[in-house]
């Protein structure tokens, strides 16, 4: 049997015999494009040359790339680890073409690859062609011994490919392979929903042929394209399992080393059918979270670090179900380094991070799930109780928030229980959450998309003469012309040339302006890549007229910020040198933020760093900055760059050539930033911050330069201020702040016992109240004044434990109420006799309390508590309260 290996290598080697540039696989996680939270198509890597810059002239490109389909349009996670062939994580291995061969050689190819080099049965082989495309019906028949009935037409839903709304587009020819009985085939196959492109999954999908040869106008209307460009893709994983003769993907050598570890780690056999999806659950998201994490994301609340969390969490959730109980999704690490390092040797480089990142991870999830689950069990109780089929969107909030339960593992959890949930509801708590997740994937809204671009020369990327000169004439190719939040127009210029550096790299875009032949200024807000082009975002108190976009314009960088940039950049390489100097080579950039005011830099840390140990990296690099070192730029082969021990960020997609930034010999980078000329002129670095931003990642802030003599200064006039006020030196501040600290916790003690004995006298005098009431229904109402939370609580559990410790107390019914914290708390409790003699509910009367003030709450019949917000009201509620007890005396 053909491994994975040899068939993704016999792929590759296959097209570059044919003049392909074997191409690496871009990272999971996009670099340069913000509409995507992750790589999802073997394309995306080429969009830019599709869309008409293509700067190194690529004619003909293979490779296979690293995908995820997690989230929006392509969410498949509900089936995945259910059927047998959905994924999360999966490779796509594709071959293009960009303005060279077409069709011809594309069909060609492909029918010799499948039949001639991996020997699939022509007789289990369909192909299907646009409606409409004749040239490529009559290239199956001629170039290939297809059967000619077997090349079958099918209309734009299946056989026509667009990457958006408006732009490059074209027909498309797929290749189906049957893998079920040859007795049923014929009757089968063209049937529209048992056959070819229907719903019966015995005809599987195995390549897709594009053809890109038109472009989509905003009319609808189709424009051929001056070149035409071919761009295939083929699922990896559905390929070897074909070519390895297994039913199922996760029969393969590409899954089976990964379910044979959970096997032996949980003793418990694999089952091919429904008692085997945690294993292939398992088995996938374990393949996501390595890869994802690999290439620079990490768990997190936000945009795909939030995804990535749900694929942890439901993977450890359905590991209880083979019956793991402590973290044990870390221990799979080394199964999917072993079966796919040698192809993507990035992830065995990142073993112990990875590690660790998942087992905190993991022990993160573990410490709530227990209670969550519980609090799952009694929603589905409560559920049934109401005969309710839905949990609602409340039920699934607070699983999320409280117990870190994404919605739609609430949602499985339920389905297993015959339950559904108010997904509308939740959304509706969850608005918040959700803007911060569409804050992550914004792009498209700041005018990131191929539609809406007037041309006025033809572009082939924006050529950066940024380091060297800060003023140049220029170009402008196309304009877009968008609206800010106020309304105001925003240009977005795409130039031929520019000094302005384009956003990347951690590095924010250079600000500045451009000024018209005819004198007008433009101001540049923020440069940033898309694709190959850099875009300029332009905001002009004059209008910018047609004549004006099609003249010369001087750009000029804001040369001021410029050179704080350009110090603070410096300065992270020197932070990262002595953060690996200090605490150890393990130590990786996770990510990083540079502009003129100063630094961020996120790594790859488990442990928090000591205060001496940050004292330690801040004197080592303002050592660095007073040796004046020089900061040197060259143009390297990436590999060789590498091999001489240069620092790549993970994850980062570099080109053939790199720009290397070497500082003596304490540092050397790949890196594409601005940078001084040399150390001194950073003048000086100041950390103003260290703390954790995610599991197994720490962020350290700084200054430099005047800003950081500014920030000292400040620190300095606020330690003398200190000084003053507390009559003591700078060196004794600590000593003279602890001891205050420290008085203040005794007298809050103080004040504390002071408040429990009074708050024991104020109960005695309670009950002995409602003793003395003289009614059949004893009961005492009060208004405690003004309390802390902290005591209120004390009273009111006091008030329950007494009548429910107390035999001659079951009668008894206690309210008070009292302004907590600017706000109103309510308690109540009632004996058992008052509640099944007088119908007492102490849920009623706190929750008719509550209303009063304008608040809520409730609990059981002998215990509640209820909040509200208006305090003048509370002596109106109690009297509500007494009302409802008096008239219950009464009945009794």
């Amino acid at each position: 049997m053909k491994t994975a290996n040899v068939i993704r290598n016999e792929f590759l080697q296959f097209f570059a015999e044919r003049c392909h540039t074997i191409v690496p696989s871009a990272p999971v996680i996009p670099q340069d494009d913000p509409t995507l939270l992750f790589t999802n198509a073997g394309m995306n890597q080429f969009k830019s040359i599709f869309l008409g810059d293509n700067p190194k002239g690529l004619k003909r490109a293979a490779d296979t790339q690293k995908c995820m389909r997690v989230s929006g349009k392509h969410n498949d996670l509900e089936e995945v680890g259910r059927d047998h062939y959905h994924h999360t994580f999966f490779e796509m291995l594709g071959n293009w073409s960009f303005g060279d061969y077409y069709k011809r050689e594309a069909i060609k190819w492909a029918w010799e690859l499948f039949t001639e080099v991996w020997k699939l049965p022509k007789d289990r082989l369909f192909a299907t062609i646009h409606d409409s495309d004749d040239e490529a019906e009559q290239i199956w028949k001629t170039e290939t011994d297809i059967p000619h009935h077997r090349i079958m037409r099918f209309g734009d839903k299946s056989n026509f490919w667009e990457m958006g709304e408006t732009g490059p587009c074209g027909p498309c020819s797929e290749i189906h392979f049957d893998i079920g009985d040859e007795a049923t085939r014929e009757s089968t196959y063209n049937d529209p929903v048992e056959g070819v492109n229907g719903e019966n999954a015995r005809y599987r999908e195995l390549w897709n042929l594009v053809f890109i040869q038109y472009n989509r106008e905003k009319d609808r209307s189709l424009t051929p394209l001056p070149a035409k460009h071919v761009d295939t893709g083929m699922g990896f994983e559905r390929i070897v399992s074909v070519i390895q003769g297994v039913e199922s993907n996760y029969d393969t050598d590409l899954f089976q080393p990964i379910i044979r570890s959970l096997v032996k780690m949980s003793g418990i056999p694999y089952d091919n059918g429904e008692a085997g999806t945690p294993f292939r659950v398992i088995a996938d998201h374990i393949r996501a979270l390595v890869f994802a994490i690999t290439d620079g994301a990490v768990p997190s609340n936000d945009g795909r670090g939030y995804v990535l969390r749900r694929l942890l969490r439901r993977a450890y959730r359905f590991g209880r179900e083979i019956g793991f109980r402590e973290p044990f999704l870390y221990k799979l690490v080394s199964a999917v380094i072993e079966n796919m390092g040698g192809a993507f040797p990035e992830i065995a480089q990142r073993r112990t991070f990875l590690e660790e990142v998942i087992h905190s991870e993991e022990e993160r999830f573990g410490a709530t799930l227990e209670q969550g689950l519980e609090k799952f069990t009694t929603m589905v109780e409560s559920a049934g109780k109401q005969k309710r089929t839905m949990l609602t969107g409340a039920d699934v909030f607070t699983l999320y928030d409280t117990y870190g339960f994404p919605m739609d593992l609430t949602r499985l959890m339920a389905s297993e229980k015959g339950l559904s949930v108010d997904e509308k509801g939740y959304g509706i708590l969850m608005d918040q959450q959700k803007e911060r997740a569409r804050e992550a994937r914004k792009g498209s809204e700041d005018g990131l998309t191929p539609e809406g671009w007037t041309s006025l020369r033809e572009v082939n990327g924006t050529e950066f003469l940024g380091y060297d000169q800060e003023s140049v004439n220029v170009n402008v190719c196309r304009y877009k012309i968008v609206n800010d939040e106020s309304g105001a127009p925003v240009y977005l210029l795409i130039l031929d040339k520019t000094p302005f550096y384009a956003e990347s790299g951690g590095q924010m875009g250079d600000k500045g302006i451009l000024v018209t032949s005819t004198g007008k200024e433009a101001v540049v807000e923020n440069t940033f890549k898309w694709n190959d082009s850099v875009v300029h975002s332009v905001k002009s108190n004059s209008v910018l007229t047609g004549d004006d976009l099609k003249g010369v314009f001087t750009a000029d960088v804001d040369n001021a910020l410029r050179l704080a940039t350009r110090r603070n950049h410096t300065a992270t390489h020197l932070l990262q040198a002595a953060l690996r100097n200090v605490l150890g080579e393990y130590v990786q950039q996770s990510g990083s933020r540079v502009d003129h005011a100063g630094l961020r830099f996120d790594f790859t840390c488990i442990n928090r760093p000591g205060v001496e140990e940050i004292n330690e990296i801040e004197i080592l690099v303002n050592k660095w900055i007073m040796d004046n070192f020089a900061v040197e730029t060259e143009l390297k082969d990436t590999a060789a760059a590498k091999a001489e021990g240069a620092i790549a960020l993970f994850g980062e997609k570099y080109g053939d050539k790199v720009r290397v930034v070497t500082i003596n010999s304490v540092s050397k980078e790949l890196c594409g930033g601005t940078h001084v000329s040399n150390t001194g002129q950073i003048g000086l670095l100041h950390i103003t911050g260290e703390e954790s931003v995610s599991a197994g990642v720490r962020r350290v802030t700084a200054v430099t330069g005047m800003t950081a003599v500014q920030y000292l200064i400040d620190k300095e006039r606020a330690a003398s201020s200190l000084s003053i006020m507390l009559k003591t030196g700078q060196e004794n501040l600590p000593q003279r702040i602890q001891g205050l600290l420290d008085t203040i916790k005794e007298l809050e003690s103080k004040v504390k016992n002071l408040s429990t004995a009074k708050a024991a006298g104020v109960i005695e005098t309670l009950f002995e109240d409602a003793l003395q009431n003289g009614m059949a229904l004893p009961f005492a109402v009060k208004d405690m004044g003004e309390l802390d939370k902290e005591s209120f609580a004390r009273v009111a559990d006091a008030v329950s434990d007494k009548i429910r410790g107390q035999k001659d107390l079951i009668d008894v019914v206690i309210v008070i109420g009292a302004k907590v914290d600017d706000k109103v708390m309510f308690a109540a409790g009632a004996g058992e006799q008052a509640v099944s003699e007088f119908g007492v509910n102490s849920g009623e009367l706190v929750k008719a309390a509550a209303k009063r003030t304008g608040g809520g709450g409730g609990g059981t019949p002998t215990r509640a508590q209820a909040g509200g917000k208006d305090p003048s009201k509370i002596e109106e509620a109690l009297n509500d309260v007494r009302k409802i007890l008096s008239e219950k005396a009464v009945r009794g």
